[in-house]
């Protein structure tokens, strides 16, 4: 485990609950998080500032540990074929269930880290990972607070209309995202019974590159993914609304710093969090929230 592991962030998961706020702090300082499905949940101490939580301004940042054994497909199989071996009546039921047995007993722990914000002032989480072991994590915290009211936002496509902004855009200039600069690249998709085509479109802002992408979109094609930039921050938001490829301009820097041998750690986490938070704030403001404003929330727990 590296310190920069604890500002990492390529990929965003967003869930609206409601946190008791007044008393959010304690709360998650005092949590022991369940065991669920054979992984172990930890609220971490950071190691570079010796706290749990981290108040910002209109929220909190914190991590999570996450540690399991890694139990791939194929090492499944490996094992029920030499348990097979070894006794051909075993059943099939009772095969798998051993080798699930012997190779948690013979595997290294795994482990991964989520790094995970809530703002306050909009009751929105914001988690760098989207599995279905990162979700497992949130649910046991949810149930420190006795909540159940954790919700993923789904919104439709029509709702959402990324084409359509991508067409007025083309068409007319106008402008794609208010608050949040649009790099004129894009990755188109057209789906159909025997096979998806994908088409990426770059230098939209040249008559030669919205052509392209004009001709296209006519052929029955629709907006896969745009990137987006905010102060040299740059990600993706495809057509379900995920936020991906994140890039942040100061990562690499910031590991470097907090992996070496620097004395202001503390100092320099802060600061790269806090400007990290404050980024995150604009990007869902001018996508998530702009976009699903009186949309339905679906719950997953």
């Amino acid at each position: 485990m590296k310190n920069s592991d604890f500002i990492k962030m390529t990929t965003l998961g967003v869930y609206s609950i409601a946190f008791p706020v007044e008393n959010i702090r304690q709360t998650l300082d005092e949590a022991v998080l369940e065991d669920c499905q054979n992984v172990k949940y930890e609220i971490l101490k950071n190691p570079m500032t010796g706290k749990k939580i981290h108040e910002l301004d209109d929220g909190i940042f914190f991590s999570i540990r996450a540690e399991f054994k890694q139990v791939t497909p194929a090492l499944l199989a490996t094992k029920s074929y030499e348990i097979k071996l070894r006794d051909e009546n075993t059943s099939e039921g009772d095969v798998e269930l051993l080798a699930l047995s012997e190779l948690y007993q013979l595997l290294p722990p795994s482990s991964e880290i989520y790094n995970v914000f809530y703002d306050t002032s909009t009751q929105l989480l914001m988690m760098n990972n989207n599995s279905k072991r990162a979700k497992l994590a949130l649910s046991q915290l949810v149930k420190v607070f006795g909540s159940i009211g954790v919700k993923s936002i789904i919104v439709s496509e029509e709702k959402l209309g990324l084409t359509e902004k991508l067409t007025q855009f083309l068409q007319h200039n106008t402008p794609l995202f208010s608050g949040l600069y649009f790099e004129n690249e894009a990755t188109l998709k057209r789906s159909n019974i025997d096979e998806k085509a994908y088409l990426s479109c770059k230098h939209l802002n040249t008559e030669r590159g919205k052509e392209k992408a004009r001709k296209a979109l006519d052929e029955g094609f629709e907006v896969q993914s745009l990137k987006i930039s905010y102060l040299n921050n740059k990600f993706k938001i495809d057509s379900d609304l995920n936020i991906r490829s994140m890039y942040w301009s100061e990562f690499n820097r910031t590991a470097r710093r907090l992996n070496g041998d620097e004395a202001a750690k503390p100092w320099i986490f802060d600061d790269y969090i806090n400007q990290q938070f404050e980024a995150l704030q604009r990007i869902t403001k001018f996508t998530i929230l702009e976009f699903t404003e009186g949309t339905k929330l679906e719950e997953f727990l």
